[in-house]
């Protein structure tokens, strides 16, 4: 992502006098407009480096079938690709208008053009995280591995399975925020385009629900399976009891670990030439 989509910090605090100036519920909309914009730029982030540690997982740590491999690629650079154009645009849209005007249009085109992949990683890594419970439980090394290892993550440094819940993590994020702001005072066009994508997202979470509530089994009974584990050899402290209930941030943070992947070769591994690349992408404008 290029620096011309970051905001400017100093040029929100020359903005200030006019946010004191918008009265009573306005503000509020304003307010939520700006949190969306906030997070999908740390969501272009989050993705960019979510794909490196996912495809190292799966090409190196995992048997994972190549078809499996190439969409849940796929999906990724999608996700990837659309993130950041998507920030660039409200990047643009604030650097016009900083009451963000145009905000709930341009998410209308991202939420109903490009959620889709996020509805497909969804049912993809189901597959992954149980081929990762098995290996976890088969190998207690690798097990060691996945929980004692994070990787940095935006501004987080993540385990192995928080890496993999990230972009769903996202979607029940964005969903709670458009619910959100759906609750405040808008106007008729962006209330009209708020009903679309929240009937959008009622369509999605529909479809992946069941997905979503299969991988918190697997992670309960991943975790259940480590305490026992710890439990037997007397290894559980207090940092693990505290951290039980967070589904979020499901084990301690211990090394940050680099990637073997990085984001040319996990490319090449799959796009052997640029040709190939620019086939793919110009498919996914279409």
């Amino acid at each position: 992502m290029t620096d011309e989509s970051w905001i400017d910090q100093n040029k929100i605090k020359s903005y200030e006098f006019l946010l004191e100036r918008l009265v009573g519920g306005k503000m509020a909309v304003y307010i939520k407009k700006f949190e969306i914009l906030q997070k999908e730029t740390a969501n272009s982030i989050m993705l960019s480096d979510c794909v490196p540690v996912i495809m190292d997982l799966i090409t190196c740590d995992l048997n994972v079938d190549k078809a499996l491999r190439q969409s849940l690629l796929r999906s990724l650079v999608q996700m990837v690709v659309s993130s950041e154009n998507v920030v660039q645009k409200l990047s643009a849209a604030w650097k016009t208008d900083v009451l963000l005007g145009n905000l709930v249009r341009v998410m209308r085109e991202h939420v109903m053009t490009q959620y889709k992949h996020y509805q497909l990683y969804t049912h993809n890594v189901v597959i992954v995280m149980k081929c990762l419970a098995q290996v976890m439980k088969n190998n207690k090394f690798k097990e060691n591995k996945f929980i004692q290892t994070t990787y940095l993550v935006g501004k987080d440094s993540c385990t192995m399975l928080d890496v993999l819940l990230k972009p769903m993590q996202y979607l029940v994020s964005m969903n709670k925020m458009f619910n959100d702001l759906g609750c405040l005072l808008l106007n008729t066009e962006d209330t009209n385009y708020l009903g679309e994508i929240k009937r959008y997202l009622t369509q999605v979470f529909n479809k992946i629900q069941s997905k979503l509530d299969l991988v918190s089994e697997i992670i309960d009974q991943i975790i259940k399976q480590y305490e026992g584990r710890c439990n037997k050899t007397k290894l559980a402290d207090e940092k693990w009891k505290k951290i039980k209930d967070k589904l979020v941030h499901i084990f301690e943070i211990t090394i940050v670990a680099p990637c073997s992947f990085t984001f040319n070769l996990y490319l090449n591994y799959y796009f052997p030439n640029e040709e190939h690349l620019n086939e793919y992408l110009i498919t996914l404008i279409i």
